[in-house]
């Protein structure tokens, strides 16, 4: 799968980046607005796009009604990835037709299966078999996987 990131945090993408190569998956990080929405445009292969609720000071919502205008990315999972929401903000994103809203610290688990489902739901089963590859993962690979998250989680929690 082809995942799009609208976010400026580096730790975000990299345990992202990490649960993704597990299933072959790419994480391509941008923090730019005009930049995602060109991405967007010219790239009709993204299975999802996670973003925070501001990217270099832009709202994130714009490249949502961007995508809601846009033929062919109206149906691409979007999961707002954000610090804090108030309600009145997570009845907008809803409104705004959002597949998920998940708060960090995260589970990157929980980010995937968002996408997964939401494909399932719109492209069917098959379509996520072909783009989830089944790859062999050495335990010390994954063993390494786990202690960046475990790294990922404690650099949350000694934020606040």
């Amino acid at each position: 799968m082809k995942i799009l990131l609208l976010d400026e945090d580096k730790a975000t993408y990299q345990v992202l980046s990490e649960v993704a190569q597990l299933s072959g998956s790419e994480i391509i990080q941008i923090t730019d607005m005009e930049e995602a929405k060109r991405y967007v445009k010219e790239h009709n292969d993204i299975d999802g796009i996670i973003a925070e609720q501001k990217v270099s000071g832009k709202p994130t919502w714009e490249i949502i009604q961007y995508m809601k205008n846009e033929q062919g990315v109206r149906e691409i999972p979007f999961i707002i990835l954000t610090s804090s929401l108030t309600d009145d903000e997570k009845d907008f994103y809803q409104y705004m037709g959002v597949t998920a809203i998940l708060e960090k610290p995260f589970n990157p688990l929980e980010v995937f299966t968002a996408v997964v489902e939401h494909l399932k739901k719109t492209k069917g089963e098959e379509y996520i078999k072909s783009k989830l590859e089944e790859e062999e993962v050495d335990k010390n690979a994954l063993k390494k996987i786990i202690e960046k998250l475990i790294g990922f989680f404690k650099s949350l929690f000694s934020r606040k």
